[in-house]
């Protein structure tokens, strides 16, 4: 969590999710021992359906300040929230993240210690990154020795920069900055220890993480996503663009009759992000002595029909819908979009508890 100002605890917080093709916005407010979701708005942006470029933010193109502001004002004015004050997610890819084994040492050996390793694990100078570490584990080596895991995080100045601006132009009150990877883990896993593969499947990218004793160790991000699975449907059937992404939501990669075809577009670019699962589960049990026991699907792919047990059949690991409503209360009136909100809001959900607990 980068604090850009004094956060406090009461009154509601926005959590502000920017993706590559949308912008979710959910706002929560603590009520006794309940935190409670007061209300929430979604943007979608299709123009990258026709044009690859035209998005929000990608890995190769930086945020738009201009468009991104005009887009956050733009959902403003259709949803009406009760407070400016936001939390915003920064993309993975946007940010340097890295698990540092070291020694056993004290606090302030480990404080000394940390100037140098950020320095090695970070490729740019420390006057140009803002940088938060934690410590989120040890664990003993095949000889014997007790190291601390420490979780380093850094954010380009001018990335937050960019934020501020953004932020300025569309007349909310940024007041912290966090990778996207804490903030769905907080909202989906909390403080359970049980290890976890969180799988967000967005538009453009999809991100692999593992959570384990409640804390990220890991994340790995590769860019085949849900538009990828959508354009395999345009070329194969030769439709338009909208009329492939609502053939995909409809049928979603079910093998049954009248839709052998669909699935089978669909299944090779699933399997090449399943192929980066299975390193990744590979590479945590080699190196972090983590033996995964469970997938959280999120994400806007997340609710893609037949996905959880497509995933589970690929990675012999259990695989369930992600929650990003773990820690919080939805009114009644909400259940008809739950689903929506666990998954797709994973992440703005996580972003904003944060403020309550």
């Amino acid at each position: 969590m980068f604090g850009l100002e004094k956060i406090f605890s009461h009154g509601a917080m926005l959590g502000v999710d920017i993706g590559t093709t949308s912008i979710k916005i959910v706002e929560l407010k603590k009520k006794g021992n309940h935190t409670n979701l007061q209300n929430y708005g979604m943007l979608e942006s299709y123009g990258h359906f026709e044009r690859a470029n035209d998005v929000i933010q990608a890995n190769a193109v930086k945020i738009s300040e201009k468009q991104t502001a005009q887009l956050l004002k733009t959902l403003l004015g259709q949803v009406h929230f009760s407070t400016k004050s936001a939390i915003a997610s920064i993309p993975a890819f946007a940010s340097f993240i890295s698990l540092i084994e070291m020694p056993e040492m004290t606090q302030s050996e480990t404080q000394r210690a940390m100037s140098f390793q950020i320095k090695q694990s970070v490729p740019l100078p420390l006057s140009e990154i803002v940088v938060d570490w934690m410590k989120v584990g040890q664990r003993e080596d095949e000889n014997g020795f007790v190291r601390q895991q420490i979780l380093v995080v850094a954010i380009p100045n001018e990335t937050v920069a960019r934020y501020k601006a953004v932020f300025k132009g569309a007349g909310l009150r940024l007041r912290a900055l966090e990778v996207e990877n804490l903030a769905f883990a907080r909202a989906t896993v909390g403080s359970d220890p049980t290890p976890t593969m969180i799988i967000d499947m967005g538009a453009r990218a999809t991100n692999i993480s593992v959570v384990d004793q409640g804390f990220l160790k890991h994340n790995t991000q590769i860019d085949y996503a849900g538009d990828t699975l959508t354009r395999a449907i345009v070329k194969g059937l030769g439709i338009g663009y909208k009329r492939a992404e609502d053939l995909k939501k409809q049928r979603g990669i079910l093998g049954g009759a009248g839709e052998y075809e669909l699935s089978t577009l669909q299944a090779p670019f699933l399997d090449v992000i399943l192929q980066e699962a299975k390193k990744v589960q590979q590479t945590v049990a080699v190196s972090l002595s983590i033996t995964l026991q469970r997938v959280l699907l999120i994400g806007g792919g997340a609710n893609l029909l037949g996905l959880d047990e497509y995933v589970q059949n690929q990675l012999q690991i259990p695989t369930v819908l992600g929650n990003g409503l773990l820690y919080v209360q939805t009114p009644q009136s909400l259940s008809v979009i739950t689903k929506e909100l666990q998954t797709r809001f994973a992440t703005a959900m996580g972003l904003a508890i944060k403020n309550f607990i």
